[in-house]
């Protein structure tokens, strides 16, 4: 299926796991029943407000746009910093796996 115009999703990614096996991956994704606009809204409440599940103590946020569809949000914890990706993205494309 080829993606129609306004098919909007809110994309999270971030470090999964502790230590030395943190894996950089997609958390979460956000589909949007509006247009780019709302998807901006959501990506930006995401970006001041989501809660990663580390660290477990936030003493800072940090939020940096970087452009309109892309925020990074960096948090410092008692003992580490963290960050996540908040990326508006138009579902362009699915397709499913060819039968065998």
């Amino acid at each position: 299926m080829i993606g129609r115009m306004n098919d909007w999703r809110v994309l999270i990614e971030e470090n999964i796991g502790r230590l030395d096996r943190k894996e950089w991956q997609i958390s979460d994704i956000y589909q949007v029943k509006g247009g780019r606009e709302e998807a901006r809204s959501i990506a930006y409440e995401l970006a001041m407000r989501h809660a990663p599940k580390h660290p477990v103590t936030e003493k800072e946020r940090v939020v940096y746009r970087i452009n309109e569809d892309m925020w990074l949000t960096m948090i410092t914890g008692a003992t580490s910093r963290y960050h996540y990706r908040v990326t508006v993205a138009e579902l362009f494309t699915r397709t499913n796996a060819p039968k065998e």
